[in-house]
């Protein structure tokens, strides 16, 4: 079940508390994806993850699944460099491969296959729309017959008003986070410093709604939106048996 790996799961409590004071529910989030691939036909032995970043998310997935291996993909060399210093406790079970998801030519590297289960972090929002859905064809392409693609991902809001909710929800949680924390710091710090943060010019987002047709047309199966809170979603679908 999902709730063992809280029992004696370092690398699940790191995953959350690494990101809570930016990302709300990251327990929730990790919770959810573990039923998904817990529910799997058979065990996941073979796991991708697409913009794995620092290997965060696939180091908690190699603790809560002790007979799967996985490959961690991503196209920046400080990442990957931080990817392979988490992930090096899991020795063979875990690779580290360098691949720029913007162009098909990611799947040429050593990444193998084919995979019980593709994931992805708050990654292939920065990727424009067409190229989106393009990636996930050849994420399909990649998985073993009843494999999941599951993407816990930064998405659209549906209009103006409810974009702006999310950002007040957003600066509300990472304020209660450094505010618990000890530090001293005021609403409105915190909401400039969340509007001006660099990061927020690359985001490219994407109704999840719109994401999940696309994924229906491409042959996934299953398709659904299994958890949100405002502009953050895990979705996603499976290749059929």
């Amino acid at each position: 079940m999902p709730s063992e790996i809280w029992k004696d799961g370092t690398v699940a409590r790191e995953f959350v508390d690494a990101r809570a004071a930016r990302v709300p529910e990251t327990r929730v989030q990790l919770e959810v994806l573990l039923h998904l691939l817990y529910s799997l036909p058979r065990p996941p032995r073979r796991l991708l993850d697409v913009g794995a970043g620092d290997g965060i998310l696939l180091a908690a997935l190699l603790e809560a699944l002790p007979e799967a291996s996985g490959v961690a993909v991503d196209f920046s060399p400080p990442m990957l460099e931080r990817a392979r210093e988490r992930l090096g406790r899991f020795g063979p079970r875990a690779t580290v491969v360098e691949g720029d998801l913007g162009a098909p030519g990611w799947r040429r590297a050593p990444v193998g296959g084919p995979f019980d289960a593709v994931v992805s972090g708050f990654a292939i929002h920065h990727l424009p729309d067409d190229r989106k859905r393009s990636l996930y064809a050849e994420v399909l392409s990649l998985l073993a017959p009843d494999g999941a693609f599951l993407n816990l991902e930064h998405v659209a809001s549906a209009s103006g008003r409810v974009g702006g909710l999310a950002d007040e929800a957003m600066v509300a949680h990472q304020h209660a986070q450094r505010t618990a924390a000890g530090e001293r710091v005021a609403r409105d710090a915190v909401r400039r410093e969340f509007r001006e943060r660099p990061d927020r010019l690359a985001n490219i987002l994407a109704p999840v709604e719109e994401q999940c047709r696309w994924l229906r047309e491409l042959g996934y199966v299953d398709v659904d939106c299994f958890w949100k809170w405002f502009e953050l979603a895990l979705f996603g679908g499976f290749r059929a048996a």
